[in-house]
């Protein structure tokens, strides 16, 4: 394959980091020199900046599967080439890292670090625990693969060097996952041994700084994350693994200080000459909005920007167009009720795009000026996502985007404060989880209620929101003088906890706040909705008791579809028999589709 042709051991002439922290700096070692090499610096390259090491990473997340999600919508509207059109000729590939990330990064680096670097390390029984850790994030990221694309060279990969095998075999997913599990529970009992002379990873870890004990819980959480998406495909293993797991003492994720976070070096993506453009580029989806307005959601301010609709949105320009519009429309309010409560979402429908409301960021107006010459004005009137999440400062202000299109510069931080972060698992995503096994097995699990799980995956993702934006200089979070200063409270959550559509629990009710949830990791979200069907898609897409749904979207009257899978990467010549040989296993089994490039098939685990 074009991937493996990089798995010589002479590849890791790369792995050499570039320039970030100045403890980042240190970890620089030159892996030709084996003996001297130290495993933990291995162990950083092969992990570093997981999963979002380019900009090709962050376009490609706001490009796919953020709109399919309908957290957010293009801002010339939506676009159909994002769905599946049953009666066009292409189809969509979401874009998902795992494939590229495991054969030229991850998985490459970290199988290196386990099979060679630490085997000929002269202390080699000093790092086993890293061996462990090690080998928990290569399974991981091999699920990942697999979970999106059905198939990939798994047992043969990265033999070129040890075993000659420049042409490995492909597997199928539905011969693996209990490989996947296997591997995971046998490193996680490595890490639970009692033993005091492990070099400890410390600074040379992104996720957890080297604590044992959150990588054991991170370990087990895994394990029901990746049997919880085999419930219907093989529940008799879903429900071993669950039992397995909570019986374990090591526990699992269980506050918001061990969720699982990759945090980056601070250098990553200071150069924003290109995502910058994101700040303009997407809108907060009509239904993401309509959620959080509908039950005064702590969370709203600072996931979405007010509209221009108004004063008040951290933007001088757009102030002072709001006077324009109040000068020239004193009745503005009532003659533009649509767009005066200041948070409004664009449709996530192509169907919509011939709307005023939703083909646009900006809606014109005429007036004439104090000369009586016939002028126009723009508006914002559907809200921008804040992009701050993804883009440190939201982006610079460079040859596409304007400076309305941002928050002013006097909200803008130093770059080398801002640490950009991924997640992996999250506590309240654990929550969600966990009160959905709870809810259908109608009893307690892992010592808490379905209700109790749910309340408590809220109250925790409303304070993670709060923390993660205070840590990327959100100003309605931790700037009091913003025009929008409005940080999430105990107080605040309380309200919302309080309110009757959240006193009880339904499948609906959990996976909607999954979703939300789910921002910054809307990959899950795609795999949630994939598994559960929810949320559901509604005309109008108002929600209902506590309960949100996505859009209908369509073209010309006919039905668009989300993509259910990723194409399977073809190979370079040399592996070309393998892969159309594992194609044909993939095409043989029920519902993945005609062809590799039908991606509203489903992959083996994604039942009807």
């Amino acid at each position: 394959m074009s991937r493996i042709k990089i798995f010589i051991l002479s590849a890791f002439t790369t792995l050499a980091l570039g320039s970030c922290l100045d403890e980042f700096k240190e970890l620089n070692t030159n892996p030709e020199l084996l003996g001297s090499t130290d495993p933990r610096n291995v162990f950083t390259g092969a992990t570093e900046n997981w999963n979002n090491a380019s900009r090709t990473h962050l376009m490609g997340k706001y490009s796919d599967v953020m709109q399919q999600m309908q957290y957010i919508v293009f801002y010339n509207g939506a676009q159909e080439g994002t769905y599946v059109n049953p009666l066009g000729n292409k189809q969509p590939s979401p874009y998902m890292p795992y494939y590229k990330d495991y054969f030229e990064q991850i998985g490459l680096k970290l199988r290196y670090l386990v099979n060679t670097v630490i085997p000929n390390d002269p202390e080699s029984g000093r790092y086993q625990h890293l061996v462990a850790i090690a080998n928990i994030l290569e399974t991981y990221e091999a699920w990942l693969m697999f979970d999106v694309a059905g198939a990939a060279p798994y047992s043969e990969a990265f033999k070129l060097a040890s075993e000659g095998i420049s042409t490995p075999k492909y597997e199928l997913y539905k011969n693996t996952y209990k490989t996947f599990d296997s591997k995971v529970k046998e490193n996680v009992a490595a890490l639970q041994k009692v033993t005091d002379n492990q070099y400890n990873l410390d600074k040379n870890d992104y996720f957890y700084r080297g604590d044992v004990t959150k990588w054991i819980k991170f370990g087990n959480t895994l394990r029901i994350k990746m049997a919880q998406r085999l419930e219907k495909a093989d529940n008799a293993f879903f429900t071993s693994v669950l039992s397995e797991v909570l019986s374990n003492n090591g526990g699992i994720i269980s506050s918001n200080e061990e969720s699982c976070v990759y945090n980056h070096p601070n250098d990553y993506n200071n150069n924003t000459d290109d995502t910058h453009i994101l700040t303009y580029q997407y809108c907060a989806s009509r239904s993401l909005v309509n959620f959080l307005t509908t039950y005064n959601d702590p969370r709203l301010a600072l996931l979405v920007r007010r509209n221009g609709f108004g004063k008040g949105n951290n933007n001088k320009l757009n102030d002072e167009a709001a006077d324009l519009l109040i000068k020239h429309y004193p009745n503005y309010q009532t003659r533009f009720p649509q767009w005066i409560n200041r948070y409004v979402g664009m449709a996530a429908n192509p169907d919509s795009v011939s709307s005023d409301w939703s083909n646009s960021s900006y809606y014109t107006l005429p007036y004439k000026d104090d000369k009586g010459v016939d002028r126009t004005m723009s508006i914002r009137h559907n809200s921008q996502i804040e992009s701050r999440f993804y883009v440190k400062n939201g982006g610079k202000v460079g040859t596409q985007v304007t400076e309305r299109d941002k928050e002013d510069a006097k909200y803008d931080v130093s770059q080398e404060s801002i640490s950009l972060f991924t997640p992996l698992i999250t506590y309240p995503e654990v929550c969600f989880m966990m009160a959905e096994i709870a809810f259908k097995a109608g009893k307690n699990q892992g010592g808490k209620s379905a209700t109790t799980w749910f309340q408590d995956g809220i109250r925790a993702s409303m304070l993670q929101y709060q923390a993660w934006a205070e840590k990327m200089k959100v100003p309605s979070a931790m700037n009091p003088n913003s025009d929008n200063y409005n940080p999430i409270t105990a107080a605040k959550i309380d309200a919302y906890l309080a309110q009757p559509e959240f006193q009880t629990v339904t499948l609906d009710k959990i996976v909607t706040q999954q979703w939300i949830n789910l921002f910054m990791r809307p990959e899950e979200a795609w795999a949630t909705w994939k598994r559960t069907g929810l949320p559901a898609f509604k005309n109008k897409p108002i929600p209902v008791n506590g309960v949100a749904f996505l859009e209908t979207v369509s073209k010309g009257g006919n039905a668009l579809i989300i993509p259910r899978r990723t194409a399977l990467s073809a190979p370079n010549t040399a592996n070309i028999d393998n892969y159309n040989a594992i194609l044909k296993e993939l095409i043989a089994e029920p519902n993945y589709g005609s062809a590799v490039e039908k991606t509203d098939g489903r992959i083996w685990w994604d039942k009807p």
